[in-house]
């Protein structure tokens, strides 16, 4: 099964070896409508072998993203401090699920991408908003749920799509130990040379351009250089009708019916 999707004509960002995705920058910066374009990308991989993305979302805001509810079975969107809990639990429940059928019944040395099996992702918006709510009991259960899910997801297929305003580890709220599993990473928008440091590292050079909505600057294990960024313009999502994309983008999602199913 080919994990692969077009960022540009360009870049290629192959979702299996790479599957963690980070995305920062301000409001209006362009972060949101990329993290759009993602995840109709990620839905739509396997369409051709029915092994469709499985999509999960939290959403604190409860944004536009959240209205996409409408669209996924019970239990995979949340809107609240419970509701986030109750999807982290569950999602990393069927990575767990998923593991156990992997050792069980595959070959030794098998991955869920060599089996050819779907992707599972979490769609996790504005992921700053949550942490500042959390006590320090909550705060640590939450980050051990992520850990789980952003260190082993990637041998089950199991990824992160993270958007945040502020990416460095401080004022986010993000593990380091949980960031550093980010093989995209892109930072949206003109910005201060210090936040895109916060978002890629100190020893990552900077070049000297402004950047307008919709552009940004990636960083992609196995594209990049260490240590450099390269800049890049997102798809431009003008005129679409997402609601009707989305409609169709998710109307293979299903709970039951993906997640021991094998193509290769």
């Amino acid at each position: 099964m080919d994990y692969r999707i077009k960022l540009t004509q360009t870049i290629i960002w192959d979702t299996a070896k790479n599957i963690n995705a980070l995305l920062a920058g301000a409001r209006g910066s362009g972060k949101s409508w990329l993290s759009m374009y993602i995840a109709l990308k990620l839905a739509h991989l396997g369409d051709d072998t029915q092994v469709q993305t499985q999509i999960f979302i939290i959403d604190f805001k409860q944004s536009d993203i959240f209205k996409l509810k409408k669209f996924l079975p019970d239990g995979r969107v949340a809107g609240t401090k419970e509701e986030i809990f109750e999807v982290l639990e569950k999602f990393v429940s069927l990575m767990k699920e998923r593991a156990k059928f992997i050792t069980e019944n595959a070959e030794f040395g098998s991955t869920a991408s060599s089996l050819g099996m779907p992707l599972y992702y979490l769609w996790y918006d504005e992921f700053g908003a949550v942490t500042p709510t959390l006590d320090t009991k909550e705060k640590k259960r939450h980050d051990e749920l992520l850990a789980q899910i952003a260190l082993l997801g990637r041998q089950y297929n199991f990824g992160i799509l993270a958007i945040m305003q502020q990416a460095s580890v401080g004022n986010s709220g993000l593990n380091s130990n949980i960031k550093e599993q980010f093989g995209l990473i892109c930072h949206m928008g003109q910005a201060h040379k210090v936040a895109y440091k916060q978002t890629f590292g100190e020893g990552v050079e900077i070049p000297d351009i402004r950047l307008e909505a919709g552009q940004g600057l990636l960083q992609l294990q196995g594209i990049t250089r260490n240590g450099t960024v390269q800049i890049f313009s997102a798809p431009d999502l003008t005129g679409l009708n997402l609601w009707e994309k989305f409609e169709k983008a998710f109307s293979n999602q299903n709970d039951n019916g993906y997640l021991t199913k094998i193509t290769e």
